[in-house]
């Protein structure tokens, strides 16, 4: 005869949920279950505050970029962009909020620009050596930007 209940058979006893005798089938059921809530509930948490997970980014340091007189340095009033930009991951080189993950950025200046029209994995692996998440590259774009987000008429390496 045991002495000392398990966590289930605590919590179905000390919960006040039921009154009256609580039989095996039932303990044995819930032994079952409490683990698959656990890990239901815990694993959406972890995988909103993690970052993707290949990156090893740093909260605090962005990326340095050498300067490059070629580079657009900043926006036009009409938020028309045609020339030189760096582009790398927001999150992993430019320093952007990490819940948003991994994505494809430009820079302009001293801002930083998510980019819709092309995404980051359309030009390689971004975890490779020399991708977006490792490197901060000069890409040739034509597009504009509008509401703080630049939409891509085309987007180019440049030849290294």
């Amino acid at each position: 005869m045991r002495l000392s209940p398990t966590f289930v058979e605590f919590f179905v006893y000390r919960s006040g949920v039921r009154f009256g005798a609580v039989n095996s089938k039932e303990i044995m059921m819930l032994k079952k279950i409490v683990p698959i809530l656990l890990a239901v509930y815990i694993f959406p948490f972890n995988s909103i505050y993690a970052g993707c997970g290949s990156c090893s980014i740093s909260k605090t340091k962005v990326a340095g970029v050498p300067a490059n007189p070629e580079l657009i340095s900043e926006l036009g009033a009409d938020g028309v962009v045609s020339g030189l930009v760096l582009a790398s991951c927001g999150m992993c080189n430019f320093g952007l909020d990490a819940k948003a993950g991994c994505s494809l950025t430009i820079k302009i200046g001293e801002t930083t620009y998510p980019v819709k029209g092309t995404g980051i994995e359309d030009h390689g692996d971004s975890h490779a050596k020399d991708g977006f998440c490792n490197a901060v590259s000069v890409v040739s774009v034509v597009g504009n930007v509008k509401d703080n987000l630049f939409l891509a008429e085309s987007f180019e390496f440049q030849k290294k």
